[in-house]
Order: structure tokens, then C-alpha cells, then sequence
């Protein structure tokens, strides 16, 4: 289950309402959104489920297991282009609303270099990967007779105050509401996008430091961003708060309409390391016929500036409307705060024939272990300690499961024109503790590749994923459920020189 509040409000300089406010605008999601990996960084490994820890040679060693770069006896250039898209189909009070989004990305550029030794081998490697993205789309539409958003954007100082300085509340000398007569039966209908994504500049060294068996090392500068946008109208169809009066400051009759935006944009830094293990299995030709594989992936040291706005306009039968933010004053506020991944550990294995190979990989992850940190924050520490506190209450352990399939049409060591089919399944279950199988994201992939001259390979691929999820738009009556499809194609070029 994923959670998004709506109501972020401004940030006010006093240090009282600085801490009301601020506890507002972070959320453990946001932490749990910085440690999570997309669906791979090239077309074969995605095609193939993502099973690699086991398998991956060439430049998706890098982000898969670094001990299997030491694989590679040729030098590589790799490129390759992601396009994913979106779709959720939302039911609000029993409305149905679908929203898609798209993105397309550069998925990795990398470079390989396999340096020339007496026995075993050695191989750096450097490049960049797209390794998850934050897009996605949810549209709201229904009729919520349990509350409105308007009392939750509340605040203590009037400049800052939403439902005050447009109009739609009363308030006593201290800020106390006196009066508010819109906090239930309207039309809700919204909204709202996420997109950006995180990018990872590596560089990673690997070697055979016995017979068959090779260790890797990847060290990984991080960088990304996130956008969050949205929207959200309230209306009064039925005309419930036609003759009230709104506010006896403002005189404004009639309740019209409310429309309240937020915007979110944040900057993304970091760095993390990941540590890799390999054993391969020989036949007696000296042909590889089976691997296992090891991987550590160390926490992620993150920084965010994270820069925010909301602005709202109410509108009234009498003619009458009202903006905010006031003239002279802005909403647009900054917080800046660190976060700290957990670690994940990885194992895998793969084998087959030289036609076929299969792979499977398990993946744990405890994400209790994600934090906020309480040093280099703008954030109140007490704050900051719930937030941890929050995380560890609701977010648990993970396993995550892939398998994939490999298959030449022609023996790879005889021709010179190797066309390949592949197959994968992925299972990757919620963090939340409270959720179950069906909001496990359950990925099924495919793809084909040609091998030209043992130089040129050209690979493409397509994932489709499904999963459910839901919403709390502001508060526990206004949650939606929600039907998310994925759909990702891949292609990737590689050269080996």
C-alpha cells in the first residue's frame, strides 16, 4: 500500500509552527521510494526476469553482481533505451477512474575493459544506469459524504491559513475555527503525477582470485530526481451549501467550488557500494556449465533538497472568489534531510546446456532498517524520530523471487548468427506489513536477441507487470483502490571489441 497525503502545507519561520507544518511534508514512503530498483538495466537481463545474480557477465555485472564482470573476455561498449509506461484504473465511492503516464529514458551507457593476463582474468568497468523510475498516475473521481480536504489544510498562522484566506472558515484572535461549514458531502475529483527516476554513475573492478571463482566490486555515485504533482477540486452538485454563508469576514455566500494544487520537486544525492561473489562450474571440455552467485548491496547514503508549493482558489455563488497564497507572501518552501537505505542480499543460480540456460535469484531485503537520519536535516529530530518509528511499525522484510529462461536457436560456439528467445517471472512483494499477495508486484517478461560475429548483439524486450495498491488522499475517509498495470520495453545495443 502506498501512502501520499495530500495536505502539505506552507512552512512558516517560527519554530513552533515550522515543526506542525513540517510534519507534513515527509513520509516514510518517501524513504522507502529511494531504496527501491526498477525491473534491470538492459534488455536481456529484463527479459530474463532479472535473475542475475548467478548469470550476469559483461557490463550488467556492474549492477546485478560485480564478481561477474570477471566473466568477460572481450571489451564491450553497451547502450540502450527504456520506455515504460503507466496505467491505474482508481475506484473512489464506487467511481472508476483510469490515468496513464509514460517515460523514456536512456536505461544504461557503459564501457568494459578486459585487461590481458597470464592466468585468470581481470576487467574494470564504467558507465552510467537508469536503475528505477518513479513514474505514475492517479486519477479520482466521486461523491465523499465523510469529510472534505478543506479542515485539514488548517494552520495556526493566518498568513498560511488555506481555508481562512479563501474564504471558507471563521476564526477567534488565537486562530481557533469558529466556524466551518464545508467538511463533508462534496464531489472530489483529482488528479495527481509522479515522475523522475534515479541514476547511478558506477565504477567497478573484478578478478579471479582462484579457479573459477571471482569476486567484484562496484562503487556507485547516485543522482535523481522526483516530481510530484496534484490536483484536487471539491464541488457542491447538489447544492447542500448553496444559501450558507462561508465566512463572515469575507461575506462570501454559497459554496461554489475549492480547487487546491500541490507541487513537489525534489533533488536527489548519494552514493553506495555493491560487493559480488561468483563460482563457476566447469564440464570437462573446460565449457562453463553452471554458476552460483553472491551479491551485497551496502545502505545508500542519500541527500534531498526537497522544494515544495500548494496554492488553492475558492469560488462562491455569490460571485465572489478568493485565492492562496496571499499577495506578498509565498507557499514555496525547502526542507533538506538525509535518508539511509538497508542492505540487500542477494543469491542466485544458473545452469543449462550451451542452447539453454535457466536462472533463479532470491533477494532480501528488511526495510525496517530504512532511516531517517537526525544529523544534517532541517527537520525537528523528535519529528524525524517518529518518521523511523513510523517505518518501523508498518514496513517489514522482504524475499523476492526471479526466474529466467535463455534459449539459442543455433549452437552459440559454432555460428556466427546466434538468435536468442528469453523468458522471465518476477515476484516482488509489498514492503507494508498490512498488505498481501495482491499488492505483490507480479512481472512477467519476454524477449529475443541476435548475436552477430561474437561482436555485435542487439536485444530487445517487453514486461508486463500488475499489482494493487491504494491511496490515503488526505485523510481515512478519502482512500482509494487502485488496479496498476506496467508495461516496459527495452532495447539494448552492445559492441564486444
Amino acid at each position: 500500500m502506498e501512502i501520499r497525503m495530500i495536505s502539505k502545507i506552507s512552512i512558516l519561520s517560527i519554530s513552533l509552527v515550522l515543526y506542525s507544518f513540517q510534519a507534513y511534508a515527509q513520509y516514510p514512503e518517501d524513504a522507502l521510494r529511494l531504496g527501491q530498483d526498477g525491473y534491470g538495466v538492459s534488455a536481456r537481463t529484463m527479459s530474463m526476469g532479472s535473475a542475475m545474480t548467478g548469470l550476469a557477465q559483461g557490463y550488467d555485472a556492474v549492477f546485478f553482481n560485480p564478481a561477474g564482470l570477471a566473466q568477460s573476455r572481450q571489451s564491450e561498449v553497451t547502450g540502450g533505451l527504456n520506455f515504460l509506461g503507466y496505467n491505474n484504473n482508481a475506484t473512489y465511492f464506487g467511481n472508476g477512474t483510469s490515468a496513464s503516464q509514460s517515460q523514456t529514458d536512456l536505461s544504461n551507457l557503459g564501457l568494459v575493459y578486459s585487461f590481458p593476463t597470464v592466468r585468470g582474468s581481470f576487467v574494470i568497468a564504467f558507465g552510467y544506469n537508469r536503475y528505477n523510475d518513479f513514474n505514475t498516475a492517479l486519477g479520482f473521481n466521486g461523491f465523499n459524504p465523510s469529510s472534505s480536504i478543506i479542515p485539514t489544510l488548517w494552520n495556526v498562522n493566518a498568513n498560511y491559513d488555506v481555508p481562512f484566506q479563501v474564504g471558507l472558515d471563521d476564526e477567534d484572535t488565537t486562530g481557533a475555527i469558529t466556524r466551518m461549514v464545508v467538511q463533508k458531502n462534496v464531489q472530489q475529483s483529482g488528479i495527481q503525477y509522479e515522475s523522475g527516476g534515479m541514476n547511478s554513475w558506477s565504477a567497478c573492478a573484478a578478478a579471479d582470485v582462484g579457479q573459477n571463482f571471482s569476486i567484484g566490486l562496484s562503487l556507485n555515485l547516485l543522482s535523481g530526481s522526483y516530481k510530484y504533482t496534484r490536483s484536487l477540486t471539491e464541488t457542491d452538485p447538489a447544492g447542500r451549501f448553496a444559501k450558507d454563508t462561508l465566512s463572515t469576514l469575507s461575506g462570501a455566500v454559497g459554496f461554489g467550488s475549492f480547487i487546491y494544487s500541490f507541487d513537489d520537486n525534489q533533488d536527489i544525492s548519494g552514493w553506495n557500494a555493491k560487493a559480488g561473489f561468483m563460482y563457476r562450474f566447469d564440464d570437462e571440455t573446460g565449457n562453463t556449465v553452471g554458476r552460483f552467485g553472491l551479491a551485497i548491496t551496502f545502505p545508500s547514503f542519500i541527500s534531498v533538497t526537497d522544494n515544495f508549493s500548494d496554492a488553492a482558489t475558492a469560488t462562491f455563488l455569490s460571485g465572489a472568489s478568493y485565492v492562496y497564497p496571499p499577495q506578498g507572501v509565498s507557499s514555496a518552501s525547502t526542507n533538506n534531510y538525509d535518508v539511509t537505505t538497508p542492505f540487500k542480499f542477494s543469491i542466485g543460480g544458473s545452469g543449462g546446456t550451451r542452447q539453454l540456460t535457466l536462472a533463479a535469484d532470491l533477494e532480501y531485503t528488511d526495510w525496517t532498517e530504512t532511516q531517517y537520519s537526525t544529523s544534517n536535516s532541517d527537520l525537528p529530530a523528535d519529528f524525524l524520530t517518529s518518521l523511523n518509528d513510523s517505518i518501523k511499525a508498518n514496513f517489514r522484510s522482504t524475499l523476492d523471487v526471479r526466474v529466467g529462461a535463455e534459449y539459442a536457436l543455433t549452437d552459440p560456439q559454432y555460428s556466427a548468427f546466434v538468435p536468442f528467445l528469453r523468458a522471465g517471472f518476477s515476484y516482488l512483494p509489498s514492503p507494508y506489513k498490512s498488505d498481501g499477495a495482491q499488492e505483490a508486484q507480479k512481472l512477467v517478461s519476454g524477449g529475443v536477441g541476435v548475436r552477430i560475429q561474437n561482436s555485435i548483439n542487439l536485444d530487445l524486450a517487453y514486461q508486463y507487470g500488475w499489482w494493487n495498491t491504494s491511496h490515503q488522499l488526505y485523510d481515512a475517509y478519502s482512500v482509494t483502490s487502485e488496479k496498476v498495470t506496467n508495461t516496459n520495453f527495452m532495447f539494448t545495443f552492445t559492441y564486444d571489441f
